[in-house]
């Protein structure tokens, strides 16, 4: 399966510059024939789930917090800042995904994680 980091690893892939306009146009060709239009279709979903959910989309399952919910977050997180998508194309994403952080468990596992690694990471 072809990833987000996958086309990273193309694009910086280390080449002479006479071939880098080759590697950028086969990651680009990728990200955009592939990758985004997929990415799409799960915020879509994402976001209508959220939209119809109970407790006016709070949660994904119900009106409290799931271990669905809780496994969503990673993947969320990390798609903030490399999927493209603004919080003006899914808003009810970004809301959901703020009010997750916004939770005391998340902070203080945010915090265990600076305690053990020296700081929390969410972009590579």
């Amino acid at each position: 399966m072809i990833s987000r980091l996958t086309v990273t690893g193309i694009r910086s892939s280390p080449v002479p510059f006479f071939i880098k306009p080759i590697t950028n146009g086969v990651a680009e060709k990728i990200d955009s024939g592939f990758l985004r239009p997929n990415l799409k279709t799960h915020y879509d979903f994402l976001e209508g789930q959220l939209q119809t959910s109970p407790d006016e989309g709070n949660f994904l399952c119900g009106k409290a917090i799931t271990a669905a919910d809780i496994m969503l977050s990673f993947p969320l997180q990390a798609g903030q800042s490399r999927t493209g998508f603004t919080k003006e194309d899914y808003p009810k994403v970004w809301e959901y995904l703020d009010r997750l952080q916004e939770r005391e468990a998340y902070k203080r596992a945010v915090q265990k994680i600076i305690d053990v690694e020296g700081e929390f990471k969410t972009t590579l």
